[in-house]
């Protein structure tokens, strides 16, 4: 033992002021423990935990959407996805076939249209069933750790979507399978975690933390034909799966489930966050006191869920089938391609970005407020319009092109939080039950749109005509399920709004409601719109 450590055991035992006044914490066991301690310390002083929590949730979502839309790119040098149409080989991936021969390395695998868009329905189904379920139980799981484990273990299977590549289509398949559960085990439980960090009244603040999503869906695309233009494909998957493997331990190390089990956050930020944040209730009690069958028989309900299912519909077919398209059909480079898709989505990120935080900077002005069912007038702009602009195509000689598409899914960005608005508009109470389900049934259309559009490509071959009729069929959908809206849908609060649900003894009629709401807190995602406003926005005066 050091002298100064001995002096420092001495002060302890010795010393009765010195003892009732020292912090367990700033004793130095050793070197490593005190660096660390300092270190945070040092860093805490004007960064808050809950600002590094939120960094994290964003880096979160980011990694979600490169894992989940990197096999859209790589998938046009991987795969031989049009071995029927031998008339439509360029030179360049016959000269790329037999070079593979020559060395040994084939990075051309014969699959054809109606495997790839199983790969595709993969992840959806995946993450369709695994989502409910950690919504419901994340939070008794412990949300850190969901997060930090099935994070670790998407990354790992995206470090060996090569080999099973190579190895067994079905195997390929399981892959990203499992990489679809893991992030509907991710999502949810970020956004539990989140429940704990952020008070009600920041919560505006932080949603800069959901732009992730969207952040995550262009870069990806960037990504993959840097990728593309330095290297092969499997070097995209390694990159991807690294980035998460080393993400997800970061995670664990600095995120806990509330603010009360982090060792280094400071007593003020905690006695503020307790103070403003309150009792968090668990989501499945929450969840259980919608009055679900007033709420199935509700029209305002499901035309809302057919609302978000044709944006949903269109934002995910261009995000599976936009670079596949543009490279095969529209001949443009792996990397023009890439750069093409990515174009609208980074467009949807700043115009959502600039209307979303102008409508709710000016929504409680007396004159916007006079303003009758303001939010179907969005809809105009993020639906109709947008299917109107591609359906035209079916009546004249052309073929939607970078364009057209661009422009169509760009006006799209109205709608990037207006599932989360109407169902705050139909039901305070419930929002986040109802969002919830909305989305999982949007999200049902990866599913969809995968496995049609490789049996129609299969069946009827890529040509230009044929994606003629299938871009101007997303956007039929895109439009018929906005135009429902706008005839059906309401915006007011619904009547079922103020009752719950009440859990009863056998005596009593389980059906039998009675008139106590109880607020949901939770804040919950869009899937597809990654940039988010608070529900609890402040009045502008």
């Amino acid at each position: 033992m050091g002298i100064r450590e001995r002096d420092w055991e001495y002060n302890l035992n010795h010393s009765s002021d010195r003892r009732h006044h020292v912090d367990v914490k700033d004793v130095p066991t050793n070197l490593t423990l005190t660096f660390y301690t300092y270190f945070w310390t040092l860093t805490m002083i004007k960064i808050r935990i809950r600002a590094i929590v939120g960094i994290m949730i964003f880096l979160g979502y980011f990694l979600i959407y490169v894992v989940r839309n990197n096999l859209s790119v790589h998938i046009v040098d991987m795969a031989q996805v049009m071995q029927r149409d031998d008339d439509l080989l360029d030179v360049e991936s016959v000269a790329k076939r037999r070079a593979a021969k020559r060395t040994g390395m084939m990075d051309l695998i014969n699959w054809d249209d109606t495997k790839v868009g199983k790969l595709f329905s993969a992840y959806h189904i995946g993450y369709c069933i695994c989502f409910p379920i950690f919504h419901s139980f994340g939070d008794k799981l412990g949300p850190t750790w969901v997060v930090g484990i099935a994070g670790l273990s998407s990354g790992v299977l995206s470090c060996l979507t090569p080999a099973s590549a190579y190895y067994h289509f079905w195997l390929l398949f399981l892959v990203r399978f499992i990489e679809g559960f893991c992030a509907g085990a991710m999502q949810p439980s970020m956004v539990q975690v989140l429940r704990h960090w952020v008070p009600p009244i920041e919560r505006n603040h932080f949603m800069w933390a959901y732009c992730g999503i969207t952040t995550g869906t262009f870069c990806t695309f960037l990504m993959c034909a840097a990728v593309h233009y330095y290297s092969r494909w499997p070097v995209g998957f390694f990159i991807s799966g690294g980035m998460q493997i080393i993400w997800s331990i970061t995670w664990v190390l600095i995120v806990t489930d509330c603010p009360r089990k982090h060792p280094y956050i400071s007593n003020d930020e905690m006695t503020y966050l307790i103070n403003t944040i309150g009792d968090i209730f668990p989501i499945k009690i929450t969840n259980s006191q919608a009055p679900w069958n007033l709420i199935v028989r509700s029209a305002s309900f499901w035309t809302l869920c057919i609302l978000n299912f044709g944006y949903s519909w269109m934002i995910i077919s261009l995000c599976l089938f936009g670079p596949l398209y543009y490279s095969k059909v529209s001949k443009f480079s792996i990397y023009s391609a890439s750069a093409i898709t990515a174009l609208p989505f980074f467009l949807r990120l700043v115009l959502g970005t600039i209307l979303i935080q102008t409508f709710h900077k000016y929504k409680h002005r007396p004159r916007v407020r006079e303003i009758n069912h303001l939010r179907k007038y969005f809809i105009v702009v993020s639906h109709v319009i947008p299917g109107l602009l591609i359906c035209v195509s079916w009546m004249l000689p052309i073929i939607p092109g970078p364009l057209l598409l661009t422009i169509a899914v760009a006006l799209t960005a109205a709608g990037m939080d207006l599932t989360l608005d109407l169902c705050y508009e139909l039901s305070p109470t419930f929002v986040n039950s109802l969002n919830t389900v909305i989305k999982i049934i949007g999200n049902t259309s990866g599913i969809i749109v995968s496995l049609c559009v490789g049996q129609v490509t299969y069946r009827f071959s890529n040509l230009p005509v044929v994606w003629k009729h299938i871009w101007c069929f997303h956007a039929l959908i895109l439009l018929l399920s906005g135009l429902i809206f706008l005839i059906w849908g309401e915006t007011e609060i619904q009547p079922w709004n103020q009752t719950r649900r009440v859990r009863v003894h056998r005596k009593i009629n389980p059906r039998k409601y009675t008139i106590n709401p109880l607020p949901s807190i939770m804040s919950n995602i869009s899937e597809e719109g990654s940039v988010r406003s608070s529900m609890l926005t402040m009045p502008q005066n």
